[in-house]
């Protein structure tokens, strides 16, 4: 198997800043975003998790957007698998968010993480590309940040 089809793994999103790894969780989401947009409770999960990004929510809001997503899944899971999915989702990107709040749960987050990713790109290798270039944005957004002030090209 090309090293192109191998996913983004747990220890690589450790070597991401925990905003980072939520950053990352997110993006995963938003590749499914068909899946839970019209679902209220997922939809609110990722507002709050991109409001924690820019420091307005707190780990509590993050907490509970995690146990809204976690009971409706319960409902709704034997039911629908699509919702099923979305609610997944929305939950573990929530859970991210809530984990990264504190540093000793770094790995948590990651797997959180890897979670959401693996779902995403299930059988569509275009998504896993679209991952590991977002992952290398975020690993090395500093590089890429100095040559653009520098004007070099990037």
């Amino acid at each position: 198997m090309s090293d192109i089809y191998k996913k983004v793994s747990k220890e690589e999103l450790e070597l991401l800043s925990h905003k980072d790894i939520v950053r990352f969780a997110l993006f995963c989401a938003e590749q499914m975003r068909d899946k839970w947009e019209n679902i209220p409770e997922c939809v609110n999960a990722i507002n709050i998790v991109e409001r924690w990004l820019e420091g307005k929510a707190t780990e509590e809001e993050c907490w509970k957007a995690t146990n809204a997503t976690n009971a409706a899944y319960a409902t709704y899971a034997a039911t629908n698998a699509a919702d099923a999915a979305a609610y997944a989702y929305s939950a573990y990107s929530a859970y991210v968010a809530y984990v990264a709040y504190a540093s000793a749960y770094a790995a948590y987050a990651a797997d959180a993480a890897v979670y959401v990713a693996a779902y995403a790109s299930a059988g569509k290798p275009h998504l896993i590309e679209a991952q590991w270039e977002y992952y290398n944005e975020l690993l090395h957004f500093d590089d890429i940040a100095e040559k653009a002030l520098l004007g070099e090209t990037v």
